[in-house]
């Protein structure tokens, strides 16, 4: 609707149409948010370490960076800096075509998560005649390579979530409710532009929701004391 708004707009700007037709308000629409589905970290690792060896590193990149797998499949070795240990995430995969911009049109540098250097720093030496960090025999990866490595494995483990919420929505979920971030700690991390847009990836459980209730206030604004004359 936001999209249709905005032709219509065009088209009025230019007097192509002679007036602008009224839109319903957005609480009109209908529309629910869907409910945020997320894997505990041990369970999203069981999935993970599901998945072939020789697969695993692109998805390892996915849990700890929370990027889309757009960016990780355009990936270039190029991408990585030594020097700081972080990526420059500038491009991305639309349409099964690898672009030279994100699809938020901005370039992030993410610091490689320690736990990833050893793999990344190997992969950036890697020979084997391609310029791409993640590949699947010397090619880069495909959104539908990924999607049926993560089904198999799902299935093996007894999951049944998909690639993008088992990957972003996961990890940003175990920020919140298993690591006790706060959503604007998850924002930093995840780099989006909006606190509004984690609220979408991120779901509190109940335990997280009854630690805060019960948050003793007195300790995180303790009085000040008076001092004697």
């Amino acid at each position: 609707m936001t999209i249709f708004r905005a032709f219509l707009d065009y088209a009025w700007r230019s007097k192509r149409i002679p007036e602008l037709p009224p839109f319903p308000k957005r609480g009109e629409y209908g529309i629910e948010e869907p409910k945020v589905k997320w894997l505990s970290e041990s369970r999203q690792m069981a999935v993970i370490n599901a998945i072939p060896e020789k697969h695993r590193a692109i998805f390892l990149f996915l849990k700890y960076h929370i990027r889309r797998p757009a960016e990780a499949m355009a990936l270039l070795k190029i991408d990585y800096d030594r020097f700081n240990q972080a990526f420059h995430i500038r491009r991305g995969v639309s349409g099964g075509k690898l672009v030279t911009s994100t699809k938020t049109k901005a370039e992030h540098i993410v610091p490689c998560h320690r736990a990833m250097i050893k793999d990344i720093e190997r992969l950036v030496e890697l020979d084997n005649g391609s310029p791409f960090l993640f590949v699947n025999a010397n090619r880069r990866y495909t959104e539908g390579v990924l999607n049926r490595l993560w089904s198999k494995a799902c299935a093996a483990v007894g999951e049944d979530i998909g690639l993008y919420a088992g990957l972003k929505h996961s990890s940003m979920s175990q920020f919140v409710n298993e690591k006790r971030l706060g959503l604007a700690e998850v924002q930093m991390i995840s780099q989006h532009a909006k606190i509004d847009s984690v609220y979408k990836y991120v779901a509190v459980d109940l335990d997280r929701q009854r630690e805060l209730m019960e948050t003793d206030v007195s300790r995180m604004f303790p009085e000040k004391k008076v001092r004697s004359k």
